[in-house]
């Protein structure tokens, strides 16, 4: 048994969609989730920047909060950053690409997949090179989708001025007879309903679902689950704190979140 905390860290408040899954899953775990506000968009980062940017993140939370594990809950970080951070500490960190594509590959019907993601997450490849290892006949179809992650985190996920945005760039789809979409930015399960809207047959996988299970299974088999009867959570910005405890109350259904801001 194990009860330090299991750290997250995300661009911003999309990351609060793999919390909610893994706290769901495990909510006698202790939580620590950084949102680096004042870095984001990653997606338009070098993987270079988002490397440092990721490296300092999992250095500050292995110094100040002893986490146990990490959970890159970023796509576009987890793609820059995942093997060279796994390479530098010494705790188990786990990444949000590898399930989500997982669970494409084996669910998909017809083997038509699509991806929308950052343009840096599309640029580097890993959805496709996953889902293809996972399943040779898969047929895949990436789009970047750039607009989305700062409309979200400025508040406009459920406005009318979202919905043209996703109906406009989903169009991508429309003749490529996929019947499964991977949401391949934490930040677009925020959104999923709009994007159901707009592909109505098709099914959304969401990577922090299989991403949890992947939590789950880790600290059952190295025996690090926690024996807490109920865990706690703490919610940090890099940038702006009321913004980030507004969304991140609202998105997990609480009231009690207070984000509280560090400068890394």
């Amino acid at each position: 048994m194990n009860n330090q905390p299991i750290g997250l860290m995300d661009s911003g408040v999309g990351g609060l969609t793999v919390y909610k899954q893994v706290y769901n899953l495990l909510p006698n775990e202790s939580y620590v989730f950084v949102g680096d506000q004042a870095n984001l968009p990653y997606g338009e980062k070098s993987p270079k920047e988002v490397l440092d940017l990721t490296k300092r993140i999992t250095e500050w939370l292995i110094k100040n909060k002893n986490i146990k594990m990490l959970v890159i809950a970023c796509n576009t970080a987890t793609a820059a950053a995942l093997p060279k951070i796994k390479s530098m500490f010494e705790i188990p960190i786990i990444g949000v690409i590898e399930p989500g594509s997982y669970m494409a590959a084996t669910q998909t019907k017809n083997n038509k997949i699509g991806i929308i993601a950052t343009d840096g997450t599309v640029k580097s490849g890993k959805y496709n090179e996953l889902i293809s290892e996972f399943n040779n006949e898969a047929q895949i179809y990436s789009l970047g989708c750039p607009r989305f992650v700062p409309m979200i985190e400025d508040g406009l996920a459920h406005t009318p001025q979202m919905k043209k945005v996703v109906d406009e760039d989903l169009a991508f789809f429309d003749n490529t007879e996929i019947d499964t979409l991977v949401l391949g930015c934490t930040h677009y399960p925020i959104i999923q309903e709009l994007i159901q809207d707009r592909l109505k047959k098709v099914v959304l996988i969401n990577p922090g679902i299989a991403t949890a299970n992947t939590v789950n299974e880790y600290l059952v088999n190295h025996h690090l689950l926690s024996d807490q009867v109920i865990g706690n959570s703490e919610f940090i910005s890099t940038g702006d704190t009321e913004q980030f405890t507004q969304t991140a109350n609202e998105l997990l259904n609480r009231k009690d979140i207070k984000a509280q801001h560090i400068d890394i």
